[in-house]
C-alpha cells in the first residue's frame, strides 16, 4: 500500500512536525504499507482539482488544527479519487463559508473522521449523515515524548507567539483598534519569583524585518528575553516545574512528560484539549494576564492531584489513538 499524507508540513512547526514522525514510523510500520509520502495541503489544495494522488492507494488528510483556512480547499478534496481518511484533526473556527465546504467534503469523502476533541466532534455532528466522525486525540500520542524524571527546579518555561486582540468600539461591523498582547508585565512579575527559560516551538526562518504580528516564535521571545534557542529542543521542557505555552503542542509535549502545563485561551484547540485532560482552571484568558502567575500558584498547590491527571490521561491518549488508527486502517 502507497500512502499520502496531507497536512501543514515543512514550516518548522515542532509540532506538525512531531506528528509527522510519529504518524510515519506507525504507518510504516504496518505490514501492508510500502510507502508512506508527506505533503503540504495548502500548497497542494489552493491550485484546486488535481489527479496527483490518484496513483495512491490511500490519501490521509491530517493532522492538526486543519479546519481553519478559509481558501477554497473543498473543490481539490472532492477531486481526489483515492480512499481517503481524515485523522488527528480540529475546527478552529465557525464552519461558515469555504472552512464550511471544506470540512463538509472531509466528511463527504473520508472513510472515517477522528477529531482530537468533543468540542470538534460537535461542531461536525450536523454535518455527518452517515456517523463518520468520532472523538480521538492528537497524533502525537502515537510515540508519546518519555516521561521526565528530570529532578524539578524553579523555572518556568514560556512560550509565546503574537496574538493580536481586537480593543476599541466596534461600530458598524468596523472595529476601531487591534493590536498584539503585550507580555512586559506579566514576565516581570514571574521572574521576580522563577528564572524564565524561553522555549520556540514554531522556528521557520524569516526575514530580518517582519511586522510584529508576523513574527514566528524565536523572534518574537526575543522581545521579552535576551537569550533564545533558534530551534525547538523538547529535552528543554525537562527542566521546567511548569510550562506556559500559547501553543497547543507545547502544552500535549508537556503533559506527555508529565509537567504541568498552563496555556492561554488564544484559540479553540488549547481550551479544548486543557477540557479533555481537566486542566479548564488553568487556562487564562489573553485580556487577563494578572491572572497568570494565579494560575502558577494553583499548578503549584494541586501538584500531586494534577500529576494524576497528566499520567491518566497520557495513558488513555496513548492507547486510544493506536486502537483509532488500528480500527480505521482495517477499513481500507
Amino acid at each position: 500500500m502507497k500512502i499520502a499524507v496531507l497536512g501543514w508540513y515543512g514550516h518548522d512547526n515542532a509540532g506538525d512536525e512531531r506528528i509527522k514522525y510519529c504518524l510515519g514510523n506507525f504507518l510504516r510500520n504496518l505490514a501492508a504499507v510500502e510507502a508512506v509520502e508527506f505533503f503540504d495541503l495548502h500548497d497542494n489544495a489552493i491550485n484546486g482539482p488535481t489527479d496527483r494522488f490518484d496513483a495512491y492507494d490511500l490519501v490521509i488528510i491530517g493532522g492538526g488544527g486543519l479546519i481553519l483556512s478559509q481558501h477554497n480547499y473543498h473543490d481539490f478534496i472532492r477531486s481526489i479519487k483515492t480512499k481517503m481518511l481524515t485523522i488527528g484533526v480540529s475546527v478552529e473556527g465557525g464552519l461558515v463559508g469555504n472552512r464550511g465546504s471544506f470540512a463538509q467534503a472531509l466528511i463527504d469523502r473520508s472513510l472515517a473522521v477522528l477529531v482530537r476533541d468533543t468540542a470538534s466532534y460537535a461542531a461536525l455532528k450536523n454535518l455527518d449523515r452517515d456517523c463518520k466522525v468520532r472523538v480521538s486525540t492528537d497524533l502525537t500520542f502515537l510515540e508519546p515524548y518519555e516521561l521526565s524524571d528530570t529532578p524539578k527546579s524553579e523555572i518556568l518555561g514560556v512560550n509565546l507567539f503574537p496574538k493580536v486582540i481586537r480593543q476599541g468600539l466596534n461600530i458598524l461591523g468596523f472595529n476601531l483598534g487591534s493590536k498584539v498582547i503585550n507580555f512586559q508585565r506579566v514576565m516581570q512579575d514571574l521572574s521576580a519569583s522563577f528564572k524564565l527559560s524561553p522555549i520556540p516551538l514554531y522556528c521557520v526562518a524569516q526575514p530580518a524585518k517582519l511586522a510584529v504580528r508576523q513574527m514566528n516564535d524565536v523572534n518574537y521571545l526575543k522581545r521579552y528575553f535576551s537569550a533564545v534557542p533558534e530551534k525547538f529542543d523538547h529535552s528543554a521542557i525537562d527542566n521546567c516545574s511548569v510550562f506556559i505555552s500559547m501553543r497547543l503542542h507545547g502544552v500535549i509535549f508537556a503533559i506527555q512528560k508529565g509537567i504541568p502545563a498552563i496555556t492561554l485561551g488564544s484559540y479553540p484547540k488549547q481550551v479544548n484539549f486543557m477540557k479533555e485532560v481537566g486542566l479548564q482552571n488553568v487556562v487564562v484568558d489573553p485580556q487577563k494576564l494578572q491572572q497568570l502567575p494565579e494560575a502558577v500558584s494553583y499548578v503549584e498547590k494541586n501538584s500531586e492531584d494534577i500529576a494524576d491527571k497528566l499520567r491518566e490521561y497520557r495513558h488513555k491518549a496513548t492507547t486510544q489513538i493506536r486502537q483509532d488508527l488500528i480500527e480505521v486502517m482495517n477499513l481500507i
